[in-house]
This record gives structure tokens, C-alpha cells and sequence, in this order.
């Protein structure tokens, strides 16, 4: 991320140049592919995610929030991502029914491997004060992954909030463009455990792909 001469981030994004995911990385995101397509039938049901404003919150687990982390970087069981492997940096998966569950699900797998979401309590004050009004927006469907992870990603960096609850306000398909807000606190490490250090979203191995009543999307974050 570019950094101005007084120390503060320039937040505007850059493309950078894409680049092929390693034999590794492909082997890894195809064998997780085939193995999510076999249950795909749970995530059936059309829904239309061209435009939407229906203020939709996803607590990304069914059930209660029992079902939370145990530690940073662990997905619990019944939740909709995974940490895949990756030779230096960590390779999060995330599905849902369509792109917007799903682009929740990835952010939420981002701080879920900062700290465990378990430990995170709403807190209306800091919600309101740090987790309003994040706008991303993108070019295409990837652009769009990594601005809106790198949009939630410098809030943390800026303000040290960790969202438990992500709502998508707005989402306009056509012109790639997200507001959202999150729900949750900020991080205090003497009550949340430290988990990984993410320093910037990639374009490395991402890709996203989009089937009938689900989504999968794949990022590797820098640790």
C-alpha cells in the first residue's frame, strides 16, 4: 500500500499485476473445488445478487456463537470457510449461496485468523464509530474481492476493529461497487488472543467461482 510522506497509508488502490496461482496452489484450490461441489446441493436456491439493499447481517455460523473459534486461524465446524495450505502465506476459501454470502464469509475468515471471533463482543459504541460506512469498489468480480477485503483491512489498521457481524447495505453489480458495516470491537489484547499479522490482500491464486445457488471464493492474504 502506497504511504505518504507523513507516515499515513494513501488508501487508493492499485492494480497489481495478476499472476497465475503455483501447480501447488491450482492443485489445492481444484481438489477444494471438487470436494465443496459434492455437497453444493446444501447451498441450492437462486438468488439475485445483481443489486441489492436489504441490509443483509451474517453471523457467517448457524446456530449460536458457540460455534466460534476456539484459537485465531481455526475454522470451527459448521462454519463456511476453511485455511488452506500455502508456502509462506495463508490461503483462506470461503462459500455461500452467492457472491455477497461469500465475500462475508472471506472477510470474516480474515479476522478470524487475527483473533478468535469467539472472544469478540458487539459493542455498539465502537461499531458505530468504526464499523460504518465501508465502501469498496472494484472494476470486475475481483477487483471488487480485493478492494472490499483491503477496505476492511485498513479499518483495522486505522482503528483496530475486528467485526463479529458483517451487513451489506448496498451492492450495485453492475458498477462493482459495496457499502457494508460490521458489528463487533476493538481489538484488546488482553482479552482477545493473537492470532496471525495480515500485512495486504493478493491477487495471488485468486479466483472466484460462481455456480448455480453457490459461490467460492478463494484469497491469499500476506502474513
Amino acid at each position: 500500500m502506497e504511504q505518504a510522506s507523513d507516515g499515513v497509508s494513501n488508501h487508493q488502490i492499485e492494480k497489481p499485476k495478476r499472476s497465475e496461482p503455483s501447480a501447488e496452489i491450482q492443485r489445492q484450490i481444484d481438489e477444494a473445488i471438487t470436494v465443496r461441489s459434492r455437497t453444493s446441493a446444501a447451498y441450492s436456491g437462486k438468488s439475485d445478487s445483481s443489486n441489492h439493499n436489504s441490509s443483509e447481517c451474517h453471523l457467517l455460523f448457524k446456530g449460536t456463537t458457540n460455534n466460534l473459534h476456539d484459537e485465531p486461524g481455526v475454522a470451527a465446524a459448521g462454519c463456511q470457510y476453511e485455511y488452506l495450505n500455502h508456502p509462506a502465506d495463508i490461503l483462506l476459501h470461503s462459500w455461500g449461496e452467492n457472491f455477497i454470502s461469500s465475500l462475508r464469509n472471506v472477510t470474516l475468515a480474515m479476522f478470524g485468523g487475527i483473533t478468535t471471533l469467539s472472544s469478540i463482543s458487539i459493542n455498539d459504541s465502537h461499531s458505530s464509530s468504526y464499523g460504518r460506512t465501508i465502501i469498496a469498489q472494484g472494476h470486475d468480480t475481483r477487483s471488487l474481492v480485493y478492494a472490499f477485503l483491503d477496505e476492511w483491512l485498513f479499518n483495522f489498521h486505522d482503528s483496530g476493529f475486528i467485526p463479529k457481524a458483517i451487513c451489506i447495505e448496498e451492492y450495485d453489480a453492475a458498477t462493482f461497487r459495496i457499502m457494508s458495516n460490521g458489528d463487533g470491537e476493538v481489538l484488546d489484547l488482553s482479552r482477545h488472543p493473537r492470532g496471525m499479522e495480515v500485512k495486504a490482500i493478493t491477487y495471488s491464486a485468486m479466483r472466484v467461482v460462481e455456480s448455480e445457488g453457490r459461490c467460492d471464493i478463494y484469497v491469499v492474504v500476506d502474513i
